[in-house]
């Protein structure tokens, strides 16, 4: 059994899985990065973050390969203490309703919400090996009703169908499973890490602003 707290980061294409396993490393964290193929890759050429995480490639829709996932962690670890479902990709950006391709759709939805419910499925037996498991679901205010429908809000224009919708479906799944997880020992949360104090469009980066609520999720 690993004494130290372990991490689980899933990736996908938003390049914020190796400032979250910085941050985790910070706090004492052992950090794994379960990649699909493209973000394995990537990372894999940038060849950084060497000590800070382990790089596991992962497909996120296919219930063998999560389950592959989950014995190797078991086997290497004995436990999972973190799980941040980091995973997403976009696509459709400004698209009307006559130019909306349903496989898009579903493309995105496969990644930013189906992968979610499967990863927890895979690796729930290993959280509940954990003495203080949690969940953290990276989530996005474009997936906000309330702060989509204010015109003064720096993302209200900005038409993504799928990626919106999606998030929209993950912050619904999240509030459901805080409830189911109540009684036992797992603990879930819904986090945005983008920066919003100064509408920074198209930026994808972990703010300071927030760096500390995220913090004060993995103590």
């Amino acid at each position: 059994m690993n004494e130290k707290n372990v991490a689980v980061v899933t990736e996908a294409g938003n390049g914020l899985s190796k400032k979250f396993a910085s941050i985790l490393k910070d706090n004492h964290y052992e950090v794994v990065i379960a990649a699909c193929k493209e973000s394995y890759d990537k990372l894999t050429a940038q060849d950084e973050g060497v000590g800070e995480y382990e790089l596991l490639e992962v497909d996120f829709t296919s219930p063998d390969s999560l389950a592959a996932f989950e014995k190797t962690i078991g086997e290497s670890y004995g436990k999972l203490d973190l799980l941040i479902n980091n995973a997403e990709i976009v696509n459709g950006f400004g698209h009307k309703i006559d130019q909306i391709n349903i496989e898009d759709i579903k493309e995105v939805y496969e990644i930013n919400f189906f992968s979610v419910i499967r990863v927890i499925q895979a690796l729930k037996p290993l959280l509940k090996m954990s003495d203080h498991p949690r969940i953290i679901n990276i989530t996005s205010s474009l997936g906000d009703i309330s702060k989509m429908k204010d015109e003064s809000f720096c993302y209200s224009g900005y038409s993504l169908t799928a990626y919106s919708t999606s998030k929209a479906a993950l912050n619904m799944f999240t509030h459901l499973q805080c409830k189911e997880f109540k009684p036992s020992k797992i603990k879930m949360y819904s986090f945005d890490p983008v920066a919003m104090k100064n509408c920074t469009y198209n930026s994808v980066v972990i703010g300071e602003s927030v760096k500390d609520e995220f913090i004060s999720l993995i103590r």
